[in-house]
């Protein structure tokens, strides 16, 4: 593992653009669309394994499980250890964690990643990891450690970024009784939504490593200093939004940044919304009415990817 490590340095010099495209051929709309019956599938069972109870930790139960199951199927990793995985992640990306955590947590699951690799050069499978090791980039395959960072950034992107706006969509229809009956009379509403809920939600907030010393508009950033660049405050610029605090689910144009821009966007930005709009549509259908059990057992989260990370919602199961 410790090899595999040191050979990661050089991936900084990646040619962005061949790569991406190889990324991209898995993302696209279609590809997206080809999974709908699956996605749809996956929600109904977990929704339909607590709907008779009345009552349910959303994150925990729903919101983290679904899309992580749905993406690992997709990775072709083992379903059947997700609770596993997902506690790696959440050691590598949690705040304040201590150095040695964050280390244990990588190495398993660059451990991991490339165990399956050498399983796909073996055996190749329908999943990405078998489109990745027979991927090729200006005409050569990946080596074996573009392939780890491959994986690590499927890994990380895919696990928990739909799940925490999940859980914040779910609090502002707990919330807004008003939205959420509107949704569930008229679900064509749904996908007008979701945008305005990723706009006013947006969950990422990317980090950079400063590359040169310099003063950014006032304030001195030195080489090796990271920062936090929260593009997601962007869809409360009111020069951009009118009434941007307002949460209207009907609004349009509605050009936010939740998956970012340009060369960067989110690869798996249409998989997102399908899985989202999937979500409120199974839900709403199932338990169209619901409340919050205490909102001051609520517990929200910081970081690289902010949202809510315990949400308990109760209704009527009769």
């Amino acid at each position: 593992m410790e090899a595999c490590t040191r050979k990661l340095a050089h991936l900084r010099r990646w040619e962005h653009p061949p790569h991406r495209v190889t990324r991209f051929s898995s993302f696209h709309p279609g590809a997206g669309e080809a999974w709908r019956d699956r996605v749809r599938g996956r929600c109904r069972e977990l929704i339909h394994a607590f709907a008779d109870d009345g009552e349910v930790e959303v994150y925990g139960q729903f919101a983290r499980q679904y899309p992580t199951r749905i993406f690992m199927e997709m990775m072709g990793l083992p379903v059947d250890r997700a609770d596993e995985l997902l506690s790696w992640a959440d050691d590598l990306m949690a705040e304040g964690i201590g150095g040695e955590a964050r280390k244990i947590a990588g190495l398993n699951i660059y451990g991991l990643l490339i165990e399956t690799f050498e399983a796909r050069k073996a055996e190749p499978r329908d999943d990405l990891m078998t489109l990745l090791v027979e991927a090729e980039v200006d005409g050569r395959r990946l080596t074996d450690a573009e392939l780890a960072e491959y994986g690590m950034l499927l890994y990380m992107g895919g696990l928990d970024t739909v799940a925490s706006i999940l859980a914040c969509m779910f609090r502002h229809f707990a919330e807004s009784p008003e939205d959420r009956h509107a949704i569930t009379a008229d679900p064509g509403l749904v996908d007008s939504a979701v945008e305005e809920l990723l706009r006013a939600y947006a969950v990422i907030n990317t980090g950079r490593v400063v590359t040169r010393d310099a003063d950014f508009h006032g304030c001195p950033v030195k080489k090796g200093d990271r920062v936090l660049l929260s593009t997601s405050a962007a869809g409360r610029d009111p020069d951009v939004f009118e009434n941007p605090a307002t949460i209207d689910i009907r609004r349009s144009p509605n050009r936010h940044l939740a998956f970012g821009a340009g060369p960067h966007r989110c690869v798996g930005s249409h998989l997102a919304r399908l899985e989202l709009a999937i979500a409120l549509e199974e839900w709403h259908r199932r338990i169209p009415d619901y409340h919050i059990v205490d909102p001051d057992r609520i517990v929200t989260k910081g970081g690289g990817v902010v949202g809510i990370q315990r949400l308990e919602l109760a209704w009527d199961s009769r």
